[in-house]
């Protein structure tokens, strides 16, 4: 099947594309026991086996997946490898989300997330724009960062909110625009008032969620609220979705 985008399953109404932005960076690679990155392949493994039984996610969502540590990095799926973003092509990077087949992620290096988060601007883009000369009716991108640290620089150095000022300022334009609408989620670890710096309305703490979980959650919210209008009422949605799927978490815990 081709990865240009023709496996969607019949019934296709409109598409949903969707870039996810993993955090690869070294402290992905602890605990040393049982290291983050070792739990995040494999809930990418299970979660995308698991939705050719979601046969409304397979209609309509496709995606794109970035990595970001010392390096900025985007799965191939024509090649089957993560290549250097600058070197990608952007017409082949999209595909049905029950085509994607996640590469294994190795957790090195920095934290250099600004760099992703303007790849992935760019990308949803230009995505956006070729779906609309095709005549397809397309949903604006959903852009989602995964990360339990901080931006930093070339250094390592943690970066501020006037350094996160400039990205800050490309994803709120987008969003005006109606080109994407940018999701940070922090797992434990992550430093969530710099996340706010980057997205002041749209920056979530998801400690008590394992990674399978969250990206049930960002996937299937894709077609619950993907066709709302106001970025915001997104984010305030994203957010009751998340804080439901906690409390129902919580309440399986304590009843076992």
């Amino acid at each position: 099947m081709s990865v240009h985008g023709m496996g969607f399953a019949a019934g296709y109404d409109e598409r949903q594309p969707v870039v996810l932005l993993l955090d690869t960076s070294a402290s992905m690679g602890r605990p040393a026991g049982s290291p983050r990155i070792d739990e995040l392949n494999d809930a990418l493994t299970r979660w995308f086996d698991g939705v050719r039984a979601e046969p409304r996610l397979r209609a309509r969502v496709e995606v794109c997946l970035i990595t970001f540590d010392s390096r900025v990095r985007v799965f191939d799926p024509g090649a089957g490898r993560l290549v250097p973003v600058e070197e990608a092509t952007a017409g082949r990077l999209f595909v049905p989300v029950d085509e994607m087949r996640p590469p294994r992620l190795d957790a090195s290096g920095l934290t250099r997330m600004t760099e992703a988060v303007e790849a992935a601007l760019e990308l949803a883009r230009q995505r956006y724009r070729a779906l609309q000369d095709q005549r397809v009716q397309v949903r604006r991108p959903f852009l989602w960062v995964l990360t339990d640290g901080a931006p930093s620089d070339g250094d390592g150095r943690p970066l501020d909110a006037q350094a996160l000022a400039g990205t800050a300022g490309r994803v709120r334009r987008g969003e005006e625009r109606g080109e994407c609408v940018f999701q940070a989620i922090g797992v434990r670890g992550a430093d969530l008032k710099m996340l706010q710096v980057l997205a002041p309305k749209a920056a979530l703490m998801l400690e008590n969620l394992d990674f399978g979980q969250i990206l049930d959650l960002l996937f299937q919210s894709s077609d619950r609220i993907g066709a709302v209008q106001d970025p915001d009422d997104v984010h305030r949605q994203l957010a009751d979705l998340a804080a439901r799927r906690e409390r129902m978490d919580r309440l399986e815990r304590d009843h076992r």
